[in-house]
């Protein structure tokens, strides 16, 4: 890319610590919030046993507290650094997945939803205000190569948000999975289960009463700890993010002193 008269991707730009720390922001938040959702969305569906339709609807706050915090953050922005609305932001979103780390099996619809409403709010803030910084501190010629990136990062935020943290809470399932399968389910049956909530679901829903009912209890409880394993994953990387912000970005200063 350096060799390229015109570069797809402008390297010189991370040189720029606001550049830089906006675009790692915004990468690193969005592998939380990813990893969080992906397990969240089957909690609602396979723990507690909700349709897809349902579980679409219950997450509509969550979409509107998003664009509550997408708004709120350009006011903020005027009065206080934007260090300080970054970092509020994120340790908004660290309580959030900290709530979300106390839901329980079969009844933690309305923690699930302050959770996401709560993080959502704090996320939205500060991903918004990176992609101002993102913008406003390239070159105008290259305003459209910094939106770019911007947009890449958050990509592939989300892809690995699913893969790491999607990894990490498969294998707190499967570990607590490997020891807890009641006796007498045949052993395909049990791999199946092994594997992934929805294996389980439908292998319990084959089996004969309260053998079926064991595994699906069994089942709910390993993956309800794979979500609050998820979620203070979630919490650590969130937190620690916010004091990376706050101690890069403390000498830009609020809009209205520029």
């Amino acid at each position: 890319q350096r060799g390229l008269k015109d570069p797809i991707i402008d390297l010189d730009l991370f040189r720029v610590p606001a550049f830089s720390t906006s675009v790692g922001t915004q990468l690193i938040v969005l592998i939380a919030i990813a990893g969080a959702y992906f397990f969240s969305v089957q909690y609602l569906q396979l723990v507690l046993g909700l349709s897809p339709l349902r579980a679409g609807m219950w997450l509509i706050p969550s979409t509107v507290a998003g664009m509550v915090g997408s708004m709120f953050a350009p006011v903020a922005a005027r009065r206080a650094r934007p260090a300080l609305v970054m970092s509020g932001g994120l340790l908004m979103a660290a309580a959030g997945f900290a709530l979300l780390t106390q839901v329980r099996n079969g009844g933690g619809l309305p923690m699930l939803i302050a959770a996401f409403v709560i993080l959502s709010i704090g996320i939205s803030a500060a991903i918004t205000i990176t992609t101002d910084l993102i913008v406003g501190v390239a070159p105008p010629e290259r305003a459209g190569a910094a939106s770019a990136i911007s947009e890449t990062s958050s990509e592939l935020g989300l892809a690995l948000g699913i893969a790491i943290l999607g990894s990490v809470g498969t294998a707190v399932y499967r570990l607590d999975m490997a020891d807890e399968i009641p006796a007498g389910i045949p052993s395909a049956a049990a791999d199946a289960a092994r594997d992934t909530l929805g294996g389980a679901v439908a292998v319990a829903g084959r089996l004969p009463g309260q053998l079926g009912k064991e595994l699906l209890t069994v089942a709910q409880e390993a993956f309800s700890h794979a979500l609050q394993t998820t979620a203070i994953t979630a919490v650590v990387i969130v937190t620690a993010l916010a004091i990376i912000v706050m101690v890069t970005l403390r000498q830009i200063p609020a809009r209205s002193s520029d």
